[in-house]
């Protein structure tokens, strides 16, 4: 029988795994049912054996989603790591009164293999089981240890990515830490300076960190691994850029809705957030009022365009050659989703167009 000992370091590994009665590995039913299959029996299940139960979290044919621990095959018979089988349970004497190996939906044969980690710690099994006496040959036995191993390594596959995402959300968290804290020294500094020119560069470098932090919390919040809703995604970019608009000016957003990477969508924002800060800075001198408008259309069958415009002043002649930080930066952002950035300044106002794959 598994001791109170093994119980608790159990629970530990359970934990460290990040397993519970809510973990979802209906992605292992193939591998459940093939191990029925080739067993030649009616029912099976992968588990994961608490404290006090065991919990059944891929089922063939079995009746119940959980059962206490003393109450179960598996809690009275496992004593190590190898396969463990009952041929019959009524005449064994490890079974005998459990309410489970008796009645019309008995459990007469069982063979568990056991979910071993690294350390050696029994986490859960891979049972077949069948409702009349049954055996399984050597074949089939070494079938089930593999099919077990194929379970853990799925197991162990998604711990590692469960940390790889503690790790991220953990160094993700220290950036947005370091960028306000940066930025706030910029603004610091910003009061401190007597020159005009000066002052307006630190505020306009405090407020590109001060986006760039909440963009990085945003990403933060979807998830690099997951794709994004363009639309949505862009429309909550432009309600942080507007908390720093001039009064005067508006920006609306017009953006059909397409999933695409966290990548490419956070390059498209810092497209966003740098064409909105050179436009407040450039395009409508003398507190003029003004509008910014960010649209997106798909233009052919995988092909996406991205349009920031401005109603402003337009873009003087020597600002064309690209040489300041705002369209520097935008460069090297469309080149980072592999676009195609194009300039519009033959219409009042200005406009990039980014053309990218999605």
């Amino acid at each position: 029988m598994l001791t109170t000992e093994s119980r608790r370091s159990r629970r530990a590994a359970l934990r460290a795994y990040g397993l519970s009665s809510d973990t979802d590995l209906s992605s292992l039913k193939d591998v459940l049912d093939v191990a029925v299959a080739a067993c030649g029996v009616s029912m099976g299940n992968i588990s994961l054996i608490e404290e006090s139960r065991q919990l059944f979290l891929v089922r063939h044919n079995l009746p119940f989603e959980e059962l206490p621990l003393e109450e179960t095959i598996c809690g009275n018979v496992l004593k190590g790591r190898d396969i463990q089988i009952v041929e019959d349970t009524l005449l064994d004497t490890r079974t005998e009164g459990l309410g489970i190996c008796s009645g019309s939906d008995a459990i007469r044969f069982y063979a568990a293999s056991p979910l071993v980690t690294e350390s050696g710690r029994i986490i859960g099994t891979l049972t077949v089981a069948h409702d009349t006496p049954h055996n399984i040959d050597d074949n089939q036995i070494q079938l089930l240890k593999v099919l077990s191993r194929q379970v853990m390594t799925h197991l162990d596959l998604r711990r590692a990515l469960r940390r790889a995402e503690l790790m991220r959300r953990e160094v993700d968290h220290r950036v947005k830490n370091s960028l306000q804290s940066v930025a706030s020294l910029t603004r610091l500094q910003s009061r401190r300076v007597t020159s005009d020119e000066a002052r307006e560069a630190l505020e306009i470098v405090s407020r590109r960190i001060d986006t760039v932090a909440a963009l990085n919390s945003e990403l933060y919040r979807i998830g690099n691994d997951r794709k994004v809703g363009l639309a949505n995604f862009l429309g909550s970019v432009v309600t942080l850029i507007r908390a720093s608009a001039p009064e005067r000016v508006e920006i609306d957003v017009d953006v059909a809705d397409v999933n695409i990477s966290a990548a490419h969508a956070g390059s498209l924002a810092i497209v966003v957030n740098e064409f909105t800060t050179n436009s407040f800075k450039h395009a409508f001198p003398d507190d003029r009022d003004g509008k910014i408008v960010i649209e997106g259309r798909q233009i052919s069958p995988g092909q996406f365009r991205l349009t920031c415009r401005d109603d402003g002043i337009g873009l003087d002649e020597n600002d064309r050659s690209g040489d300041g930080l705002g369209l520097s930066i935008i460069d090297s952002a469309v080149e980072s989703i592999h676009g195609e950035l194009t300039h519009d300044s033959d219409m009042p106002g200005y406009a990039i167009h980014i053309d990218f794959s999605i």
